[in-house]
């Protein structure tokens, strides 16, 4: 995922200077805001589909979701042919055996592919639905993890017990980042690896924000980041630019690199649901690759980053 930004979004959107502001309600509030939202709409893949058409929690419906998450989000840019998902992004062969943390399981996506590379992984959500989900899908698939219901903020495990940390569009949406960064670094072993990935502020994504918020007047009466976060998913969405999230890291980690990806439909800003979104989906997948490659590693959705505690 990588590369910079350009000209093509306005200043107010690009400023390097501006930082991603703080929320003043208190990170007690908006944890708890947090967990009620995730709680209710947990990341399974079927809010723009009208639901997914099997039994929950059974094989097949994990395997939809997967289907939906994989081929949509990540079969094209990822992996090459065969390879296991994001094995681009996650350094399987280095896994094995190895003390992995993943933040934020969600619906347990992840967590599958890392506990097959063989690692000793633990698991944490905010929510009960998260861990309940993950739970049941690696017993499904005879896999295992230690899976907990935990704030990543205030993480609860001594210093230096993992070697690798993974979380894919988690952590710009708790109360306070830089804490869950903080605990990043102090629960990584020292030459151990995080790799993360949160929303990009200089993405086709947020000019469809802007000129969405534009059209409804809300940016003439809120802050460009508060008309983000009301368009995003979540209770609370931060979005950062390369080097704002590049800053946010070395605070406490050395070796960081940024970069940048997104999906095909980023380039069709078709609103609605359903049959909509659909038809969003399958003439996305007639735009040559490499023409979504170049504009998306500019422009893509997910600002993604490597780091390490120094040794």
């Amino acid at each position: 995922m990588s590369s910079h930004a350009s000209s093509i979004v306005t200043p107010t959107l690009v400023s390097e200077a501006n930082p991603v502001t703080p929320p003043a309600e208190s990170d007690a509030g908006l944890q708890r805001q947090n967990a009620d939202w995730w709680q209710t709409n947990p990341m399974i893949y079927d809010n723009f589909r009208g639901g997914l058409p099997m039994q929950s929690r059974t094989r097949e419906w994990y395997e939809e979701i997967d289907r939906r998450f994989f081929d949509e989000v990540t079969s094209w840019f990822a992996q090459a042919p065969g390879e296991r998902p994001f094995s681009a992004l996650i350094p399987f062969e280095r896994l094995k055996g190895k003390r992995v943390l993943e933040i934020g399981c969600g619906s347990g996506a992840h967590a599958r592919l890392l506990a097959e590379a063989g690692c000793d992984l633990t698991c944490v959500d905010l929510t009960r639905e998260g861990v309940e989900m993950t739970r049941e899908r690696l017993r499904v698939y005879g896999l295992h993890a230690d899976v907990r219901q935990m704030d990543a903020e205030r993480l609860e495990f001594p210093d230096e017990s993992f070697d690798f940390v993974w979380s894919w569009g988690v952590i710009h949406h708790t109360a306070d980042t830089e804490a869950v960064v903080r605990q990043i670094a102090r629960v990584l072993k020292p030459g151990g690896e995080t790799r993360l990935m949160v929303y990009h502020r200089r993405s086709f994504f947020a000019l469809w924000i802007l000129a969405a918020g534009l059209a409804s007047g809300r940016l003439f009466r809120q802050r460009f980041d508060d008309v983000l976060n009301h368009y995003a998913d979540g209770a609370l969405a931060r979005f950062y630019t390369r080097r704002q999230f590049a800053d946010l890291l070395r605070t406490r980690l050395d070796d960081v690199t940024t970069g940048v990806l997104g999906q095909k439909n980023e380039l069709l800003p078709l609103p609605g649901n359903g049959g909509l979104a659909e038809l969003k989906i399958r003439i996305s997948r007639h735009i040559p690759t490499a023409v979504c490659d170049a504009l998306l590693r500019r422009w893509g959705y997910f600002l993604w980053a490597t780091a390490r505690k120094p040794a």
